[in-house]
């Protein structure tokens, strides 16, 4: 699986924009330029609203605004890349390089939380520094985010068996899983932050809405995983490879309740 399957290599563009207001008007204006969206300016308030309720800079120079609206019907993205550094209040009081913004009906939530979380490991990875700390064209970025992509999906391709118990999880709604991934981005950046008490504080405040049977098959994933999550592609948990049910597809179409791989024990997600 690669970064097409999210986001085309089109809607990655320099920004002329210098500060952060300018900038997500600029990139909600290449949406419409794009003919993904009508009515730009009602969409940049949405994202401006949602932006006022929780900054949205993850730090390591990337951030996320969004906005979820069930007048689209699917999930969009641009990326901007700016060509000086926009303070953005980040979490890591960093400024910001790139700028991805997002739009999404609510029925693809889950969807997008997983994008997001995939992208933070990707610009969270000091390997990574090199490149992203430079000034790289549109298609550049595309193509180095893409090989990123192609190489997460193939750390989770190791054939490792688990014996997961579907049972656990009953009566577990779907929309924890939602919670759950933002969770797992937030571990993520409280290691790579080194534990700032905001990151901690919004941790201890998540955990308190997850239903303890998900947190407890979380915990028990992340020490046998390095990553919890898959996505089903062509009928198949990118995890393992191995086939899923046809009953589970149908459920998690429906969002009816939350799934998991027989084989590897991931959490099942579907694009």
């Amino acid at each position: 699986m690669n970064l097409e399957k999210f986001i085309p290599e089109n809607h990655v563009i320099k920004l002329t924009s210098t500060e952060k207001q300018p900038a997500l008007k600029e990139l909600v204006a290449e949406l419409q330029n794009l003919g993904l969206i009508e009515n730009k300016d009602r969409y940049y308030a949405q994202v401006v609203h949602r932006e006022s309720l929780e900054n949205t800079g993850i730090g390591n120079r990337l951030a996320i605004p969004h906005a979820r609206s069930d007048s689209i019907t699917k999930f969009i993205t641009v990326i901007g890349i700016c060509n000086d550094s926009i303070d953005y209040q980040s979490m890591d009081n960093k400024p910001v390089k790139y700028i991805m913004l997002s739009l999404f009906p609510t029925t693809q939530s889950t969807q997008y939380l997983y994008f997001i979380g995939m992208m933070a490991r990707i610009f969270n990875n000091r390997d990574n520094d090199a490149f992203l700390n430079g000034s790289p064209a549109p298609e550049e970025l595309y193509t180095f985010l893409n090989g990123q992509c192609e190489a997460y999906f193939n750390t989770l391709s190791n054939q490792d068996s688990y014996s997961s118990n579907e049972s656990e999880l009953t009566g577990v709604p779907s929309s924890d899983l939602d919670l759950m991934i933002r969770l797992d981005r937030l571990y993520n950046l409280n290691i790579e932050l080194d534990s700032p008490p905001n990151i901690v504080q919004k941790i201890d405040e998540l955990k308190k809405l997850i239903d303890n049977r998900l947190l407890t098959y979380y915990e028990r994933m992340i020490k046998k995983k390095n990553n919890p999550f898959a996505v089903i592609e062509k009928n198949s948990c990118t995890g393992c490879h191995m086939g899923i049910p046809p009953v589970n597809i149908i459920k998690l179409q429906d969002r009816d309740g939350i799934q998991v791989c027989t084989y590897c024990g991931r959490f099942l997600i579907m694009l």
